[in-house]
This record gives C-alpha cells, structure tokens and sequence, in this order.
C-alpha cells in the first residue's frame, strides 16, 4: 500500500470512527479532540524538523513561518536547498551546510509523516465544519466550526450550553486557572476558550475581557437560538460583535 492509500484509509477511519457515535454533541467534541491532539503532533513533528532542517537551509526555514507552509515546500520539491525552486536565489546564497544522505532520508521521512498528519487533521476539520453548520447553525457561523465545538463540549452539550449564564460560558476552558486564583496562586482569569476568538486574541490584554464578556453573551444567545428556536439570526449577532470589536480597537 503506497502513501496516497495509506493517508487515504486514516482519514476514511476517521470518519468512520466520527461516525459511529449516535449522539451528535458527542461526536464534535471526538472530532474537536482528535483534531487537537493531532495539532499538537503536528506542531511537536515541525519543531524537530525545523531546528533538523536549519544546518542545511537556516534561511528557509527563517523565511517560511508558517508550519504548513514549510512543509508543503519541502514535501513538493524535496529536502536538498538546490531544488527548491521558489527560493533559488536564497539558496545560493545559504550559510547552511551540505546534507548528508542519511540525513535527507531522515528528514524526507519526517516531512512525508507531518504531510500526512496534515492531511488527516484537515480532514477532520472539514468533518467538523461541515457538521457543526449543520448542527448548531447560529454558533458555528458566531464563533467558527472549532471554537463552536469545543465550547459545546466543555459545557456538555449545546442544552446545556444555551442553559448555561454568559458568566459561566466567559470562563469555560479556564477551570485550572481559576482554581489555582481562588486558592490564592494567580490572578483571577479573564476568558477561556472564547480567547481563541480572533476578536478577542487580538484586542490589546486590558480589553479582552470585555470582548470576552460580550461575546459569550452574544454566545448563550446563539446557542438558545439552535437548540429553541429554527430563526438564522447569525448575522446580527455577527454584526453585533464586529461592532464591538471595532469599539473596543485602539484608534
């Protein structure tokens, strides 16, 4: 069996696993953690590779800062610094050494197993987006597939989301911390999982927590909305926390 067929039977078990489960709540919150565990093989696998990869070509990896990306580039033109076209003239150039042949092997091996892995947990997120949509429409549009997901799945379930005060939901996913708070060790937490959201993870530290607060609000609302109701209101509570994102910005 060749690599193609072996990447195609992972993501065909996926599925298949994803599946199986008869309660859909509990088969995103499989996905969302497949998804995570696989992430975070593949960051671990890129890191090795990178500081591996830097003896021969320091500029490339230096240049590319994106994880997929490098990895797509030395999957798609190999690991020696002279056939990688796109950056030729950086090539030339390159204060790394020469690769052994025993390194290239190791190192096409590991770039063929991250690429891999890459294209499985693609495959589960597309899962995951597609499912989510369909599942809980409103918050998956409010806060993506993924954060919609593994929100449902801290609180338990998307009942017992839309159950749940936006106080709670603000905090899901910063249990530790804020025991660790009440017990006297650290400040009090801010936002959980909900930081995850790129208009609370870009606002400046001291504004977070007001975008946390007003987007888990906006949260239990879209929640109640998918399991209650059978109303698309997504956009005005898209343009409710755009609005306050754009308040809440630096001038």
């Amino acid at each position: 069996m060749d690599k193609d067929q072996l990447r195609e039977k992972a993501i065909s078990r996926t599925r298949n696993e994803l599946e199986s489960s008869v309660d859909r709540d509990d088969l995103l919150a499989k996905a969302v953690k497949q998804h995570d565990e696989l992430e975070n093989d593949i960051r671990n696998q890129v890191e090795t590779l990178r500081d591996w990869y830097s003896v021969h070509f320091p500029e490339l990896e230096s240049e590319l800062g994106d994880d997929d990306r490098f990895v797509q580039i030395l999957q798609k033109y190999g690991v020696e610094r002279s056939e990688i076209e796109p950056f030729s003239e950086m090539a030339a150039k390159s204060t790394g050494s020469a690769i052994s042949a025993s390194d290239r092997e190791m190192i096409e091996s590991v770039v063929d197993s991250v690429s891999s892995m890459i294209e499985v947990r693609d495959g589960v997120e597309e899962y995951v987006r597609d499912n989510a949509a369909e599942e809980f429409e409103n918050l998956s549009s409010l806060l993506g597939p993924l954060l919609a997901s593994r929100l449902v799945s801290l609180a338990g379930g998307l009942e017992e989301l839309a159950q749940k005060p936006a106080s709670t939901v603000q905090m899901l996913g910063a249990e530790k911390a804020l025991f660790r708070h009440l017990k006297g060790n650290g400040s009090s937490p801010k936002h959980g999982v909900l930081f995850e959201h790129r208009f609370v993870r870009d606002l400046p530290e001291d504004r977070r927590g007001k975008m946390a607060r007003f987007l888990a609000n906006k949260t239990v609302i879209a929640a109640r909305v998918d399991q209650y109701g059978d109303d698309d209101k997504s956009e005005k509570l898209n343009k409710e926390i755009e609005d306050k994102y754009s308040d809440l910005s630096p001038d």
